[in-house]
């Protein structure tokens, strides 16, 4: 098969999210004076992440904003605080997202795949569910915001993945029909499946490491690096 553009995802495909989550989480409770032993930290750190998958979807599904979704998960995740007052929710989830921002890294073979990929002749984009200057910030702060590189965020889109208008919204920013674009991402769900029922290919990426219990289906091919990616990618153009 012969790819004329290739998609991929953000988090936890081109920046460790999930891994400057926790580090930042961890610096932020601790300047909150929270966390004062092992257990207690991890319990936390438990408690913030099922919050996150509990408030997030409802920001990609709309029910809330951005500024809603993260104010609701704050008031859950102190109770005993009095977070009432927007403002306030804000400031205080304000200080996760600096400790969170800090902590972003890029993962060593993400320059290089895309790099591979323009080199290629592909066209190349970003398509990831979160607000667009958050994520167009999270590529520029981690080296991997390129100018020939386009950014679909899900803010800004019709819809957030897995829904097919995401991925034709992309296709058609890159100018591309969805049967020759490649999508590349760690969520079975948003980057394979969704990708493939509207109509383009997919890879799910498990890096070593990255624990997912989720069973891939027959048939969905996955790479453990994004470097398998950049190979296969100069073999098909």
């Amino acid at each position: 098969m012969t790819f004329r553009a290739l998609l991929l995802d953000l988090d936890d495909t081109l920046v460790d999210h999930r891994g400057a989550a926790e580090r930042g989480l961890r610096g932020w409770l601790a300047g909150l004076g929270l966390g004062g032993d092992t257990a207690e930290t991890e319990a936390l750190v438990e408690r913030w992440f099922t919050l996150e998958a509990r408030h997030y979807p409802r920001a990609q599904r709309r029910e809330l904003s951005y500024t809603e979704h993260r104010r609701a998960r704050v008031r859950a995740f102190l109770p005993g605080w009095d977070l009432a007052d927007d403002a306030l929710a804000d400031e205080v989830y304000g200080g996760f997202l600096d400790c969170y921002r800090s902590a972003w890294r890029a993962f060593a073979d993400a320059a290089a795949s895309i790099e591979a990929a323009l080199g290629a002749g592909l066209r190349v984009g970003v398509l990831t569910n979160g607000e667009h200057a958050v994520q167009s910030e999270k590529l520029r702060r981690t080296g991997l915001l390129y100018p020939d590189v386009a950014v679909f965020a899900s803010s800004a889109l019709p819809a957030a993945k897995p829904d097919r208008r995401a991925y034709e919204a992309a296709c058609r920013g890159l100018g591309v029909s969805p049967e020759t674009t490649l999508m590349v991402g760690d969520s079975l769900r948003h980057d394979v499946l969704g990708a493939q029922a509207a109509g383009l290919h997919a890879r799910l990426l498990r890096r070593p490491g990255q624990y997912d219990a989720t069973p891939v289906p027959h048939g969905v091919r996955v790479l453990r690096g994004l470097d398998e990616l950049r190979w296969s990618v100069r073999r098909s153009a």
